[in-house]
C-alpha cells in the first residue's frame, strides 16, 4: 500500500489557519474535510468556524472509525458527525442562536472513503471529490457556486476599470461575490458606485440565465443580489429548493443528498480525495501530478475568472482556497 497526502492553506504563511483536515486509517478509512469558511467572524474555541468545523469532523471520524466495532455505514455516519456539530453548539451555548441564522453555524463538506470486507465505499456531502483508478470521477457539482462565481466574473472588468490595483480588484470582486449586489454601498464606494452596482447585477442575472436555463430566475436574482452572506444560507440541507445543497452543520442532512456510491474491493486500485482547492485535476496519481496541475490552474487563470470560475481568486501572497490531496495505491 502507497499513502501520499498534501495540504496547504490559502495563506502559505499561516499554515495554521488551514480549514483542510486529513483523515488517514490505513486499511480501513481515508478521508478530507473542507471546513466552510467563516462568514462573519465567528469563533468556536478561538478557531474561526470552518476551522473549529473541520477539527470535529475528524476528530468524531477517528473515534468513530477505530474501534473494533465500528459502523461503517455512510448514512449513520453523517448522522453521527450531525450530532458531534449539534452537541458542538450546546457546548458553546450557541444552539438557539444557530437556528436562527445561519451564517453563525460551524460547516463542513466530506469526502469519505471505507474499505469494507468486499468493497469500498465512497461518501459525499459537499463539494470535495473522489478519484477512483484515476478514471471515475464522482463530485457535486452546485450550480449555487456557479452562479456566485458568474457574479464575481461579471464584476471583474466592472471594477478593473475602477482601478489598476489587482489587490484591490480581487478585494472588490471578493465583496461583491460576499456581500451581493444590494449591499450598502460604504465598504466600495472608493472603487464602485451604485451605477456600478446596477450593471455588475443585470450581466449577472442576464449571464447566469444563460448559463443555467434550468434554474429560476428567482432563485438567481437571489443569490447575486444577496450574495453568500446573505442569501446562500437558506439552501444549505434544504429539500425543498432546486439549488439545496448537503453540508454537515449539525442540522439534519436529508439522505437524498448523501452521496454513496459502492466498488467491489477487487477491481479498485487507486484512491484519490481533494477538496476543492484543487481547480484542475493531476493527469496521474500522487501528489507530484495534482500540483503540476495546480500550479498550471494557476498561470492560466490565477484570479479564476476565464477558465476556472470560483468565486474568489488568487492573488500575489494568497491562494483562492486552501487545498488538501490524499490518494492510497491498494
Amino acid at each position: 500500500m502507497l499513502i501520499e497526502a498534501f495540504s496547504e492553506a490559502k495563506n502559505p504563511s499561516s499554515p495554521q489557519t488551514n480549514e483542510d483536515q486529513l483523515v488517514i486509517l490505513p486499511g480501513r478509512a481515508y478521508a478530507v474535510i473542507d471546513g466552510v469558511t467563516d462568514r462573519l467572524g465567528t469563533r468556536y474555541g478561538g478557531m474561526l468556524s470552518g476551522q473549529y468545523a473541520a477539527m470535529t469532523v475528524k476528530r468524531a471520524l477517528e473515534h468513530m472509525l477505530s474501534a473494533p466495532d465500528a459502523c461503517m455505514d455512510g448514512v449513520s455516519i453523517v448522522r453521527a458527525l450531525t450530532a458531534e456539530i449539534a452537541a458542538a453548539y450546546e457546548a458553546h451555548g450557541m444552539a438557539e442562536r444557530v437556528r436562527n441564522d445561519w451564517n453563525l453555524r460551524i460547516s463542513a463538506a466530506l469526502a469519505l472513503v471505507l474499505v469494507q470486507a468486499e468493497t469500498v465505499d465512497v461518501v459525499l456531502v459537499g463539494d470535495s471529490g473522489v478519484r477512483i483508478n484515476g478514471e471515475i470521477v464522482l463530485r457535486m457539482e452546485k450550480d449555487l457556486d456557479l452562479i456566485t462565481s458568474v457574479l464575481r466574473r461579471q464584476a471583474w472588468p466592472v471594477i478593473g476599470r475602477r482601478t489598476s490595483d489587482p489587490e484591490k480588484q480581487e478585494q472588490i470582486s471578493r465583496r461583491v461575490t460576499w456581500h451581493g449586489t444590494r449591499q450598502p454601498l460604504d465598504e466600495v464606494a472608493d472603487t464602485l458606485d451604485a451605477d456600478d452596482m446596477a450593471l455588475i447585477e443585470s450581466r449577472a442575472i442576464a449571464a447566469n440565465l444563460e448559463t443555467l436555463p434550468h434554474v429560476s430566475r428567482a432563485d438567481i436574482e437571489n443569490l447575486v443580489r444577496g450574495g453568500i452572506v446573505n442569501a446562500q444560507g437558506g439552501y444549505q440541507n434544504n429539500p425543498s429548493l432546486q439549488l439545496g445543497y448537503p453540508c454537515i452543520d449539525g442540522f439534519e442532512v436529508p439522505q437524498h443528498m448523501i452521496t454513496i456510491e459502492r466498488f467491489p474491493r477487487s477491481e479498485v486500485e487507486t484512491v484519490e480525495i481533494y477538496s476543492d482547492g484543487y481547480f484542475k485535476p493531476g493527469d496521474g496519481f500522487g501528489v507530484a501530478s495534482w500540483e503540476q496541475a495546480f500550479a498550471e490552474a494557476e498561470r492560466e487563470d490565477p484570479a479564476k475568472v476565464l477558465l476556472y470560475p470560483s468565486p474568489k481568486g488568487s492573488t500575489a501572497s494568497l491562494w483562492a482556497d486552501d487545498r488538501t490531496y490524499l490518494a492510497v495505491r491498494f
